[in-house]
């Protein structure tokens, strides 16, 4: 029996809903820890992350390191027609709520896909050879198809999904790797 994206999109938020706490945050730090030792992290300079929801992996710690580091942040603000861009993040930047309810800066330098070194994509749900399953919106394949940099995604045990599990639609783009435990 083959699940829809939608249908299988609602299971993996369940799935990652229902994860104890404190294996959560376990896992977390230790996908943190995976990537920060990655070449792709060691060697960019400009680092896009979002700004995550409760459900998501949480991107704060992920932040917080980069800029001690010294990296630039760039975060997502969506535009019309399913289209967004990065803006850069900083102490002072303001934020305004969108419809979906996400935080996105009202403000900021605007940063290309020719500019960004690394982009964190987000996701649910995770295959090997590095199709995501997305939130719907299919913003990230937009932004993606331009996008020259590199590319890696995170994903916790419950968000590993097998090669195959749906079916890639023409409009899917890869990411370059996904990150998970079994790398440790």
């Amino acid at each position: 029996m083959t699940y829809s994206k939608a249908e299988l999109r609602q299971a993996y938020i369940a799935r990652l809903q229902q994860l104890d706490v404190n294996t959560r945050l376990n896992e977390e730090k230790a996908l943190a820890s995976i990537l920060y030792d990655q070449p792709e992290w060691m060697g960019a300079k400009i680092i896009a992350l979002t700004l995550s929801q409760s459900f998501e992996i949480d991107t704060a710690p992920l932040i917080l390191h980069a800029r001690h580091e010294g990296r630039t942040v760039v975060v997502p603000r969506t535009l019309p027609h399913r289209q967004m861009e990065f803006v850069e993040l900083k102490e002072n930047t303001t934020f305004e709520e969108t419809t979906f309810g996400i935080l996105e800066p009202s403000d900021g330098r605007v940063y290309g896909p020719d500019e960004i070194d690394l982009m964190i994509v987000p996701g649910v749900a995770f295959t090997k050879d590095g199709y995501r399953l997305g939130f719907g919106g299919g913003y990230y394949d937009r932004y993606l198809e331009n996008y020259q940099g590199k590319s890696l995604s995170l994903a916790l045990p419950t968000q590993e999904a097998e090669n195959g599990e749906w079916a890639p639609e023409d409009h899917d783009q890869q990411v370059d790797r996904v990150i998970t435990l079994a790398e440790k």
